[in-house]
């Protein structure tokens, strides 16, 4: 017998709530998502969503830092080089590309995405201080980070890209290697492997961004 709502904990509700409003968010982006269609899509009355998030923003800020929490997880268990985990970073938000616009048009208006778009910063620096502590000098290595994420962060947030984030960190972190090129990285696969040994960053014809 299916359990009354009432009867299912407040954590589960809130976690099934966030399932239906990320597909939602991710299908239809910030500006087309409504709490009505949320609500819907969850089977509860749309004044119910409110019992849980003060607004859209703050609905929308908790389906980013739930997809934020796995992945920070995920990635601190991953074994390998730093740069290795940076780029795979950049890989599970380039995945959700179509929210990023969408983060930095909000973020100044609304604290709840504010403080995600922080935490988000947070994170990729460290990632990017990692990957460039053996080739950069002590002195430079938190500017070189401060370039490595503002590359990042200026990418994502554009809507319509020339070519893919990763090949521009790439190239930014290949001419801080100078001495000391990134290694090949032959076993990953898919768009992951040749980050590691990209050959003519400056084609004429860039692949499509993903």
């Amino acid at each position: 017998m299916p359990r009354n709502r009432q009867d299912v904990p407040r954590e589960e509700r809130i976690d099934a709530l966030l399932a239906v409003a990320e597909e939602q968010f991710l299908a239809r982006g910030f500006a087309a998502t409504s709490i009505a269609e949320i609500a819907r899509s969850a089977g509860i009355e749309p004044g119910s969503v409110y019992w849980y998030f003060r607004s859209k923003d703050h609905a929308f800020a908790a389906v980013l830092n739930r997809l934020l929490d796995v992945e920070v997880e995920r990635i601190a268990a991953l074994p390998g080089d730093p740069a290795e985990r940076l780029f795979l970073a950049l890989d599970s938000v380039e995945r959700r590309r179509t929210l990023h616009p969408c983060v930095a048009e909000r973020a100044p208006h609304a604290e709840p995405i504010m403080e995600y778009h922080e935490r988000l910063h947070s994170w990729l620096h460290e990632l990017a201080l990692a990957a460039v502590h053996d080739f950069v000098p002590a002195a430079d290595r938190a500017l070189a980070a401060d370039a490595v994420v503002a590359t990042i962060e200026g990418g994502l947030a554009n809507p319509a890209p020339s070519r893919p984030t990763s090949h521009l960190v790439h190239f930014l972190l290949t001419a801080f290697c100078q001495d000391a090129p990134l290694p090949a990285k032959t076993e990953f696969s898919g768009w992951v492997a040749p980050l590691f040994a990209r050959p003519n960053l400056g084609s004429e014809n860039p692949p499509h961004p993903l």
